[in-house]
Parts: C-alpha cells; sequence; structure tokens
C-alpha cells in the first residue's frame, strides 16, 4: 500500500490471490479509486480462475463495497448464464439486497422467470423469519409491517 502510496503503482504478481483481494478492500476504505480499478483490472484478467472457484466469497465482498463495480459486473455477467451458482449457494438467503436487486434486474438470466421468483420469495421469507409459515396469513402480517 505505502509503495502505491507513495509511487503511484503496485507491482501484483508476487503476492497471492486472497492478499490481492484484501488489499482492494483495504484500497476502498483509503478511498483509493485508481488503486481499486487497477486491482480490479488484474483480477479479473489475470486472476479469473481464482475470483470463479472463490465465488459466493468474492460475490457477498463485492457487493458489501459499492464501489468494486468491475467485479460486480464481472460477478453478475457469470451469474446469468450459470445463476444456479447463486441460487442454489447456502449462502444465498444471506445476501444482500443490493447484491440481489442487481442480479435479478438482468434481463439475460438464463433461467425460467417463475424459477427465479420462487428463489425471490425464498430469500424475501428469510429475510422476515417472523412472517407465519402458512401463507394465507401473510396478509395479516405484512399489513403490520
Amino acid at each position: 500500500m505505502l509503495r502505491y502510496i507513495y509511487g503511484g503503482s503496485v507491482s501484483l504478481e508476487n503476492f497471492d490471490n486472497q492478499f490481492i483481494f484484501d488489499l482492494i478492500l483495504v484500497a476502498d476504505e483509503f478511498l483509493l479509486e485508481e488503486l481499486i480499478g487497477s486491482i480490479e483490472t488484474y483480477l479479473i484478467e489475470s486472476k479469473a480462475h481464482w475470483l470463479r472457484t472463490h465465488f459466493s466469497y468474492v460475490y457477498k465482498t463485492c457487493f458489501q463495497n459499492n464501489k468494486l463495480e468491475g467485479l460486480q459486473k464481472w460477478c453478475n455477467s457469470i451469474l446469468a448464464k450459470h445463476p444456479n451458482i447463486i441460487f442454489d449457494s447456502e449462502d444465498f438467503n444471506s445476501l444482500k439486497e443490493n447484491a440481489l436487486i442487481s442480479f435479478i434486474k438482468r434481463d439475460d438470466l438464463q433461467m425460467e422467470e417463475i424459477k427465479i421468483w420462487n428463489y425471490i420469495i425464498k430469500w424475501g421469507i428469510a429475510q422476515n423469519p417472523n412472517l407465519p409459515s402458512d401463507p394465507e396469513d401473510w396478509s395479516d402480517e405484512i399489513l403490520q409491517l
């Protein structure tokens, strides 16, 4: 980080992938937008395999940080072709709302709409654990929200 601050550049080739990903999060905290963009480009172009193998973690993390737009777009393009990666993941119900919205706004998801809506309902129910288990009783609960 100091090399970037004092020298304006940083070489990422000698670092492991997790460290590089963590570095982008630190750059985000310090509002180093140019460095964020450089690291995003490096990860997408040179470390795509690592991003895919750690997809769930990368997806959740990049949507917690709104500055990581390049990674968000990359993740959503992967999900458009393979939406089950996220829908069938163990972390699906813990997705942030902005991550889910960004994903379902796409018109090119390779999945039937009814299946998408079923997953959205499943996510919504998980976000509201106080809803009764019987859908017939939902209208009363929803009015109280």
